[in-house]
């Protein structure tokens, strides 16, 4: 039922138990009466704990009597919740971590206690709750008591985080240590693959994208993940607006679109078509982009991402009053710092006498951009700043010439 050495298990719960209680070591040790030097090497998994001994010593911390049938169902629940979330059905995940969270006195004090936080860790992860990932302290403590799959979880998951934050090359060093073990893990080697594919595709590593988004595909298309496949599909048409193949981008979205979207939830579709509408917009295919945003579903205010390419789409297309009417209409809904330059960037490009303004905000876009490492964002601004240099300065033109180059040219540094 329990799948790390039981042992180290209990020698984990008696430590952390005891340091919460605040028993010193040896008072402890004392108390039981036993050997201190013995007591450290019981609590560190260096010497086995008999049965009786162990009921003493849970008696004195107050650990509550638990029975295997209910470990074995709290346990049940959590592979469960994991399962939830790698096939994106989110409020059953939910619901269950609700049911879990009831037991969470119990749990934090059973040898499922490690298996409990790192199931919370998981779907706070999932959910960038970064105010509950700040309680991964026990994990860290107690890492050498999780199992190779707990530890695999544990590992993916940190490195899922610190991309979620936008430290890429954090996350890169977590994904790199699970890509060198010789072994691999049912979901969990899938998820490694689609992450690593994102990282990849936000530093402009295009190949290597590439080749993880494809490993992805193949591993969901095994398991039926409809959510995922979708998600992966939308990453290789990515992959091809950024090497400038707009229309084999289209194709896959259309493809997606057409195959996929029953299966999908809202917030999934207009996430497709937000990427389907940028691609469109960055091929200066304005017609097509308003097509695409005339199909978003309900809640697309939740993407700052539509924002910008309806509001340029907008300005391309000559449709100023709608134009003054949405950025109007958008200032109510949230957006992250490079959204709302792009907004602000918008409306002064439709005005004259604007252009020291403009050129100061594209280049506070290209600092902001540069510290959070976002290369699709990064190609963006390269291209307003070398149209916005084409009329004033032919050596600040070449000079982001040559910075998109580099960027575009990253992803095939490895086929060489």
């Amino acid at each position: 039922m329990i799948n790390t050495d039981e042992s180290k298990l209990k020698a984990a719960l008696i430590r952390k138990r005891r340091i919460e209680l605040n028993w010193k070591q040896e008072a402890f040790a004392k108390s039981l009466p036993m050997a201190n030097s013995s007591f450290s090497e019981m609590e560190r998994g260096l010497r086995p704990i008999t049965e009786e001994l162990y009921k003493t010593i849970t008696t004195k911390l107050e650990l509550p009597s638990l029975t295997n049938e209910w470990l074995e169902e709290q346990k049940i629940i959590m592979d469960l919740i994991k399962e939830k979330l790698y096939f994106y059905e989110y409020e059953e995940a939910s619901r269950l971590i609700k049911k879990l969270q009831k037991q969470n006195d119990f749990l934090n004090n059973s040898l499922l206690f490690l298996e409990y936080n790192l199931t919370l860790f998981i779907y706070n992860v999932t959910f960038n709750n970064s105010m509950e990932l700040r309680k991964i302290k026990v994990l860290k403590t107690y890492q050498d008591c999780l199992d190779s799959i707990q530890n695999y979880q544990f590992i993916l998951y940190q490195g899922i985080a610190e991309k979620n934050k936008l430290k890429l090359d954090q996350a890169m060093k977590c994904f790199q240590v699970l890509l060198e073990l010789p072994y691999t893990v049912k979901y969990y080697t899938d998820l490694l693959y689609y992450h690593v594919a994102i990282c990849f595709i936000q530093i402009g590593h295009l190949t290597l994208a590439h080749n993880f988004n494809k490993k992805a595909d193949a591993l969901f298309k095994e398991e039926g993940n409809f959510q995922r496949i979708a998600y992966t599909m939308m990453h290789e048409a990515i992959i091809y607006s950024q090497e400038n193949h707009p229309e084999e981008a289209g194709k896959i979205y259309k493809k997606l679109l057409k195959t996929y979207s029953k299966h999908l939830s809202d917030h999934t579709v207009n996430t497709i078509l937000c990427n389907a509408g940028n691609n469109y917009v960055n091929a200066t295919q304005y017609d097509k982009a308003q097509n695409i945003y005339k199909q978003l579903k309900p809640g697309w205010q939740n993407i700052p991402e539509i924002f910008y390419g309806i509001a340029w789409t907008l300005l391309q297309t000559d449709q100023h009053d709608k134009l003054d009417e949405f950025l109007k209409y958008s200032k109510q809904y949230p957006k992250n710092k490079f959204i709302k330059d792009m907004l602000e960037i918008i409306n002064l490009q439709r005005k004259s006498n604007n252009e020291k303004e403009i050129e100061t905000k594209l280049k506070a876009c290209e600092k902001y951009l540069n510290r959070e490492g976002s290369s699709e964002g990064m190609i963006f601004i390269y291209e307003q700043l070398i149209q916005y240099y084409e009329t004033r300065s032919i050596v600040k033109q070449v000079k982001y010439l040559k910075k998109l180059n580099e960027l575009n040219k990253r992803g095939m540094q490895y086929e060489q």
